[in-house]
C-alpha cells in the first residue's frame, strides 16, 4: 500500500513525491470540501476516497481509487446534508433529530435506484455502476471513472454550436440507450449538457444519475435542477415525471448542441412556448429536426413527444415540407388527407375540360403562380424578411419562432393583431388558490410556482403574487398560464394540543401546522395505549419555526412491572 502515498487526490495520478501534482497541479496540502469524507478514507478496505467532484441534495461524488483493479473510480456517497451530518469520527452519517423517516426513505430509494441502473450495465452509452454497498450508516455506489469533458465544454470548444451531421452520431446512441433504460423502468430526470459527457473516443455517455427526489421541487431534499433542461412537471406540483420528462431534457440538450443556447426555463415558456433559433443557424438545421425538437420541447406533458422511440422516428424521418400562407408547417410525416393544410386538387370532369386549348391551361397556371408569389413576396417584406415566415414550427401546437442572432428590438416582439385574443389580466392576489382552481376557467390557466413562500400577512393557501402581474388596463392573450406564488402562512407556528388524540390524528394535526413529527413511547396510567401523551421537551402552544422536528410522546399503556 506504500505506493498509494503518492496518489494525487484530485486525479489519482502519481505525484512522484512532489508538493503539487505534475498532471493537474493539485496541491498535496489542499483541503477537502466541508462535511465530505476526509482524503484517503478507506471504504470496504478497497476504495480510497479522493476529492469531491460534485455535491447536491443527495450527497457527494468523489474521485476514488480501486486498489484491487488499480484504477480511478467514481464514488457516490448518499449524504443529504439537509437530513444528516458527519459524526465525530468524520466518517459516519448521523441523522438529525426528526429526520429519521425521511433519511431512511431516501436511503432506500438511493439503493433501489442504484440497483436498477446497475442492471442495465450492458448499455455502453450509460455510465456503469459495478459496486453498491452500505457503510458508515449510509450507502455508496462505485462507477467507472472516465476522463471526459462535458457536452457544454465540447460545444463551446467547437465554435459555439454543432451541425446536425456532427451532433447526430453523438446523440442517437444515447437516445437508443435511454429508450432501453426506460423500458427497464429507470428514469434520469437530469439530462443536460453537464450530465452528457464526451469521452476520449469521441462518443457521448450519460452520467449524473440521482434519485428522483433530487430532480423535482418540493421534496425533503434540495433540488438539483438545470434551468432550460428541466420539464415543467419537475417544478409544478401535481405532475408525475415520466419518460416524456427525460425526452424534454434530451431534446433541450440537443437544442443546445445545435444552437449554442438552452431553451428558456419551462416556467417562463408557459406564457411563450416558442423556441428561438438564430437566423444564421436556421438553414443548417434540417426542417424535420426542428419539428422533432418542437414536439419534444412542448411545455405541457400530454402534448409532448411521449417516448424516445417516437423521438427517434421523428429525428430519423426524411422531411416532407408543406406550407401555406396562413399556417406554416414543417412536418416529419405526410399529413393525413383530412389534416392537409391545403385543398387537394380534384381533376375536372372530362366533359368540363373538353374543348379548352392546352395553352389556356398553361396561361391560367402561370397567372395563378404569379399571384401566389406576389402574395408571398408582400408578406415576406411586411415580416421584415424573417425566415420564420417560411420555416414554421410545431405541427402539434406551438410554432418555432426563428429570431435573429442579435437581440431583437422590443418593437419586433410578436403582438397579436386580433383584439378578440386579448383579455384583461385578472387580479388573483389575496384569493384562495384551491377555490380558484376548482372553478372552470376558459380564458386562462392558473399554475402554482414550484415553491411556496412564508407570509405573516397573507393567509396560508392564498396567493401572494402572480405572473403576469395585474395592473389597471393591462391585457394578456387568451390561454395564458398565470403562475402564482402561494402563501405558506407564517414562518413561526404554535404547537397544537394533541393530548388524548390517537397517534394518526396527533401526527396529522402536527403535520398540518407544518412541523415534522416523529415519536417515542412511554408508559402511562392515564392515557390509553396508542394515544398521545404530549410532546417531548415542548408543550402545546409553544411557538416554533415552520418545518421544525417535534417528538410526539405516545402511550404504551400502564407499566406491567408495576404492582
Amino acid at each position: 500500500m506504500a505506493g498509494l502515498d503518492n496518489l494525487c487526490m484530485n486525479c489519482m495520478s502519481d505525484t512522484a513525491g512532489r508538493s503539487a501534482c505534475p498532471h493537474c497541479g493539485f496541491a498535496v496540502d489542499s483541503d477537502q470540501q466541508p462535511n465530505a469524507l476526509p482524503f484517503r478514507t478507506w471504504l470496504q478496505k478497497r476504495y480510497l476516497v479522493g476529492a469531491v467532484k460534485k455535491s447536491n441534495g443527495e450527497g457527494f461524488v468523489y474521485i476514488g481509487f480501486d486498489t484491487v483493479l488499480n484504477l480511478p473510480v467514481e464514488l457516490h456517497e448518499f449524504f443529504p446534508q439537509s437530513l444528516c451530518e458527519r459524526a465525530e469520527n468524520k466518517k459516519s452519517a448521523r441523522v438529525m433529530g426528526g429526520s429519521e423517516i425521511a433519511f431512511d426513505e431516501n436511503l432506500a430509494a438511493f439503493l433501489n435506484h442504484a440497483r436498477e441502473v446497475a442492471r442495465i450495465r450492458e448499455l455502453s452509452a450509460i455510465v456503469q455502476i459495478y459496486d453498491i454497498f452500505e457503510e458508515n450508516h449510509t450507502a455508496y455506489t462505485v462507477s467507472e471513472w472516465d476522463d471526459s469533458i462535458t457536452l457544454r465544454y465540447f460545444v463551446e470548444r467547437s465554435g459555439g454550436s454543432l451541425s446536425w451531421n456532427e451532433a447526430r452520431p453523438l446523440f442517437m446512441p444515447v437516445l437508443s440507450a435511454l429508450s432501453t433504460m426506460h423500458s427497464a423502468g429507470v428514469c434520469h430526470l437530469g439530462i443536460s449538457p453537464e450530465t452528457l459527457r464526451i469521452m476520449k473516443d469521441g462518443k457521448m455517455r450519460l452520467g449524473g444519475f440521482c434519485i428522483p427526489a433530487v430532480r423535482t421541487a418540493d421534496t425533503d431534499l434540495p433540488p438539483d435542477i438545470v434551468p432550460g433542461c428541466a420539464a415543467i412537471e419537475q417544478y409544478v406540483m401535481g405532475y408525475q415525471p415520466e419518460e416524456c420528462t427525460d425526452v424534454y431534457g434530451f431534446a433541450a440538450s440537443l437544442f443546445y448542441a445545435l444552437t449554442g443556447t438552452l431553451p428558456q426555463d419551462a416556467l417562463k415558456r408557459r406564457t411563450d412556448s416558442r423556441l428561438l433559433i438564430p437566423t444564421s443557424l436556421v438553414r443548417s438545421i434540417p426542417p424535420h429536426v426542428i419539428t422533432a425538437l418542437a414536439n419534444a420541447l412542448q411545455v405541457t406533458p400530454d402534448k409532448r413527444t411521449a417516448t424516445f422511440e417516437r423521438l427517434r422516428a421523428e429525428l430519423s424521418a426524411a422531411p416532407t415540407v408543406t406550407m401555406t400562407i396562413e399556417t406554416p408547417i414543417v412536418s416529419a410525416q405526410p399529413p393525413k388527407p383530412e389534416e392537409r393544410p391545403y385543398p387537394v386538387e380534384q381533376p375536372l370532369p372530362r366533359d368540363r375540360r373538353r374543348g379548352v386549348p392546352a395553352f389556356v391551361w398553361v396561361l391560367v397556371s402561370c397567372v395563378a403562380c404569379l399571384i401566389v408569389f406576389t402574395v408571398i413576396g408582400v408578406l415576406w417584406i411586411s415580416s421584415g424578411g424573417d425566415p420564420g415566415f417560411l420555416v414554421g414550427g410545431d405541427p402539434v401546437s406551438s410554432a418555432v419562432s426563428l429570431a435573429p442572432s442579435s437581440a431583437a428590438p422590443a418593437s419586433s416582439a410578436p403582438v397579436s393583431s386580433e383584439p378578440d385574443n386579448q383579455i384583461p389580466v385578472p387580479n388573483l392576489v389575496g384569493q384562495e388558490y384551491e377555490s380558484l382552481v376548482s372553478q372552470a376557467q376558459t380564458d386562462y390557466q392558473i399554475l402554482p410556482a414550484a415553491q411556496r413562500q412564508f407570509s405573516d400577512t397573507v393567509a396560508e393557501g392564498c396567493i401572494i403574487s402572480q405572473t403576469p402581474e395585474y395592473s389597471e388596463g393591462k391585457t394578456m392573450t387568451k390561454g395564458t398560464a398565470i403562475v402564482v406564488v402561494i402563501s405558506q402562512g407564517p414562518s413561526v407556528r404554535e404547537l397544537p394540543n394533541i393530548t388524548n388524540l390517537p397517534l394518526a390524528d396527533a401526527s396529522t394535526a402536527v403535520a398540518e401546522e407544518g412541523f415534522v413529527p416523529s415519536k417515542i413511547e412511554e408508559y402511562s396510567d392515564t392515557i390509553p395505549k396508542g394515544y398521545a401523551i404530549g410532546y417531548q421537551n415542548a408543550k402545546a402552544g409553544d411557538k416554533m419555526p415552520y418545518g421544525s422536528p417535534v417528538v410526539l410522546v405516545i402511550s404504551k399503556g400502564p407499566d406491567p412491572t408495576k404492582d
